[in-house]
């Protein structure tokens, strides 16, 4: 059976694709809006993620679920949140977006593209050396959940790095894609990204998702050229009184 919060919006990406029913606390569903609690990446936190296009419905529902509760960071749909009461003003909201692609969408090109990948160790050191210039990685090298890193080598020097991992029902998540500074401009994210994909196709997958800040504007660009569509776009951010001393501890 389906979750009643998949049931109650069946086409939204984020509950297709990214949701963990072990880990909804609690949930509302009202005329086809959903709000449910789930934990944040740092342990204790707990986060609201209130979906559907009206905003006064969306603020009642976050207010309901949250009484009695000390919540700390809110998510809903990127066109709702300006509408929102001022209570729920983030100071600096992500604004993020999620792309899937298929195997019948993918650009044909993607295996001489993949060509410089190489598979890397799990706990190789470089991964994170090279992490070090994203701000929105969080999975970083050994940690379990991490299934493949893939990147691309010149001699000791790792000039980009990806990983899959994967989400609700075991869909391939891709994560952690970064190139290194001096590196950039090379199409060597495009590399680590093709191989990361036709690898996840060749163990049966029928669909690959990844998220990514929806205002970076040459990755959109590049994940569109490998076929990549765009799917949902989000705001999220810790409420007044809850942001984590860094962004990498974002929920």
């Amino acid at each position: 059976m389906p979750h009643p919060l998949r049931t109650a919006r069946p086409a939204d990406p984020f509950l297709r694709f990214n949701l963990d029913e072990t880990e909804v606390l609690d949930y509302r569903i009202e005329r086809g809006h959903v709000a449910f609690i789930r934990p944040g990446r740092r342990g204790g936190e707990l986060w609201v993620s209130a979906l559907g296009d009206d905003p006064a419905l969306v603020a009642a529902l976050i207010d309901d679920i949250s009484t009695g509760r000390d919540i700390d960071g809110i998510h809903v749909h990127a066109g709702v949140y300006p509408s929102l009461p001022d209570r729920f003003t983030i100071a600096d909201p992500g604004h993020w977006s999620i792309w899937t692609i298929t195997p019948e969408e993918a650009d044909h090109r993607l295996a001489p593209w993949s060509a410089m990948a190489v598979d890397l160790d799990e706990h190789d050191r470089r991964i994170d050396d090279v992490l070090l210039h994203s701000d929105s990685a969080y999975l970083f090298a050994g940690n379990d959940s991490v299934r493949r890193w893939v990147g691309v080598t010149q001699g000791d020097r790792l000039l980009a790095v990806g990983g899959e991992s994967e989400i609700a029902g075991g869909v391939p998540h891709l994560v952690s894609i970064c190139t290194a500074p001096p590196e950039r401009g090379r199409g060597l994210g495009r590399s680590v990204t093709a191989s990361l994909v036709l690898g996840s196709f060749a163990r049966g997958a029928s669909l690959v998702y990844l998220e990514m800040y929806a205002g970076n504007a040459p990755a959109a660009a590049l994940y569109q050229s490998l076929g990549f569509r765009e799917v949902g776009v989000y705001r999220s951010g810790w409420l007044p009184g809850h942001a984590p001393a860094t962004p990498r501890d974002a929920a």
